[in-house]
C-alpha cells in the first residue's frame, strides 16, 4: 500500500516541487490549503509537509499541528525558505522533525521522506484506521482579545476583522468576534455579514438568559467559520446600555468560544473601559500622526487611573499614510512604550477589501501587511508578551510616561 503524504499548502510555492517527485516515488499526496481541513485529516497520512509564504506562519503551522494532535500526529517536514540556522532552530523548536531548505533538491527530499517513513512505520500503521482522532482536552474559558484605539479612523476594525479571520484559520477552537462600539461599529460592513441581532440587544438580556442556543441564534456564521456579532445599526439604538451589560456579554461569549475578539472602537468611555477590563489582552492601534499621538497619551492615562487593560496591552502602529513623517522609533520614544507590531501601509488593498466585505487576509495573503497582521494574531492568542523589557521595566516606563504634563 503506497504511504500517504499530506501537504499543508498556505500561500506556499514549494508544491510542485514536492508532488511530482513523491508521485514519483509512489506516494500518495494529498494536498491542503487551511489548517483547519488539515487537522481534521491528519489520521489518514503518514507524512506531513509543510509549506508556507513566510516563515512565521510556517513556524505557526508547526505549532498548530502538535497542539492538536500532541506526539500522534505522523512526522512533519517543514519547508524553510533559507537554509540559516536560525529558521531551522525555530521550526525544529516549533514541533517539525526536519527541515528541508528552498531551492529543493529532489534526492534530499526523497532521503528525507524515506527516512521519517521508516522511522515512523510502526505509528502510523496504526493510525491509519477508520477510527476517528481522539477528541482534545476540555478547554476552558476562551481567551478575550480587544482592539482599541484613541482616534476614530485608526483602522481599528479592519484590525481587529483580519485578526479574528486568522485565528479561526488557526483550527484553536470556535471563533467569534463582537463589535461592542456602540457608535460607530462597523464589524459587519467589513465582512458583508449582518447578524441576527445586534450586541446592543444582546447586552440588553439577563446574563443568565444568555445561553448557547439564543447566542448561535444571534449571530452569523461567516465562510472562514467566524461567529460574527455585529454591533448597533443606528448610534441611537445603544443609549440605554452600559458597561456592567456589555462586560456580562463578553463573559458569556467567553464560555461559548475559545477566542472571541472585540472591537470596542475609540471611545475611552466607561462602556469601553468595563470591556477592556474583561480582556485578556488588548491590542491599542496607534496611527503615526500627531493626533493618535496626543490622543493615546490621554488615554493610557485614562487607562492608568482606572486601573485596566495597561499591563496587558500590545502597542501596533498601523501605518496609514503612504509616506509616514513619524517613524516607530519617535513614537516609542514620544510614548515611552515599546511599539510591539507594526503593520505596512497598503491603503488601497485595505480599502478596497472594506468596500468589498471581503477580508484584507483573504484577498491579499501574500503582503507584508498580511504577513504582520498573521504575526499579531499568533502572538495574541498566545499570551506572548509583545515587548521584551521585563515587566517590573515595563511599568516603570509607563510610570514616568504617564506623569509627564502634555
Amino acid at each position: 500500500m503506497p504511504s500517504r503524504v499530506l501537504l499543508l499548502s498556505v500561500d506556499g510555492q514549494a508544491a510542485e516541487e514536492v508532488v511530482a517527485p513523491l508521485e514519483q516515488g509512489d506516494m500518495t499526496v494529498s494536498i491542503a490549503h487551511d489548517l483547519a481541513t488539515a487537522i481534521h485529516r491528519l489520521a489518514e497520512h503518514q507524512l506531513i509537509i509543510l509549506d508556507a509564504g513566510d516563515s512565521s506562519t510556517l513556524t505557526m503551522l508547526c505549532r498548530r499541528i502538535t497542539d492538536a494532535a500532541g506526539s500522534s500526529h505522523a512526522p512533519i517536514i517543514a519547508i524553510a525558505h533559507s537554509s540559516e540556522v536560525e529558521e531551522r532552530v525555530e521550526l525544529l523548536e516549533a514541533g517539525a522533525d526536519d527541515v528541508l531548505a528552498q531551492p529543493i533538491d529532489v534526492r534530499e527530499l526523497e532521503a528525507i521522506v524515506e527516512a521519517l517513513l521508516l522511522r515512523s512505520r510502526p505509528a502510523s500503521r496504526a493510525a491509519v484506521t477508520d477510527q476517528p482522532p481522539a477528541p482534545l482536552a476540555p478547554r476552558g474559558p476562551g481567551r478575550v482579545i480587544a482592539f482599541a484605539a484613541a482616534k476614530g479612523g485608526s483602522g481599528t476594525t479592519t484590525l481587529a476583522v483580519n485578526t479574528a479571520i486568522v485565528l479561526a484559520e488557526m483550527a484553536l477552537g470556535p471563533v467569534a468576534i463582537a463589535d461592542m462600539d456602540m457608535l460607530h461599529g462597523q464589524v459587519s460592513t467589513h465582512l458583508d455579514i449582518y447578524a441576527r441581532t445586534s450586541t446592543a440587544a444582546l447586552a440588553r438580556e439577563e446574563v443568565s438568559g444568555l445561553t448557547t442556543e439564543l447566542l448561535t441564534e444571534s449571530g452569523r456564521k461567516h465562510s472562514s467559520g467566524l461567529m460574527v456579532f455585529g454591533g448597533p445599526y443606528r448610534p441611537d439604538d445603544a443609549l440605554d446600555i452600559n458597561g456592567q451589560q456589555l462586560a456580562g456579554l463578553v463573559e458569556a461569549l467567553r464560555n461559548e468560544y475559545a477566542f472571541v475578539v472585540v472591537d470596542v472602537g475609540s471611545s475611552f468611555d466607561m462602556r469601553a473601559l468595563s470591556v477592556l477590563d474583561k480582556a485578556d489582552r488588548v491590542a491599542l492601534v496607534v496611527t503615526p500622526d500627531i493626533p493618535s499621538l496626543r490622543l493615546i497619551h490621554a488615554a493610557l492615562q485614562v487607562l492608568a487611573d482606572s486601573g485596566s487593560a495597561a499591563d496587558r496591552a500590545t502597542y501596533v502602529v498601523n501605518d496609514i499614510y503612504p509616506r509616514s513623517m513619524i517613524g516607530a522609533e519617535q513614537i516609542e520614544e514620544h510614548l515611552g512604550l515599546k511599539i510591539g507590531h507594526q503593520v505596512p501601509y497598503d491603503g488601497e488593498t485595505f480599502l478596497k477589501a472594506v468596500n468589498e466585505g471581503q477580508p484584507y487576509i483573504v484577498q491579499s495573503r501574500r503582503t507584508p501587511s498580511a504577513a504582520a497582521i498573521r504575526r499579531l494574531a499568533e502572538a495574541l492568542s498566545d499570551g506572548t508578551a509583545a515587548e521584551d523589557e521585563p515587566e517590573q521595566q515595563k511599568r516603570g516606563i509607563l510610570r514616568g510616561f504617564l506623569n509627564r504634563t502634555p
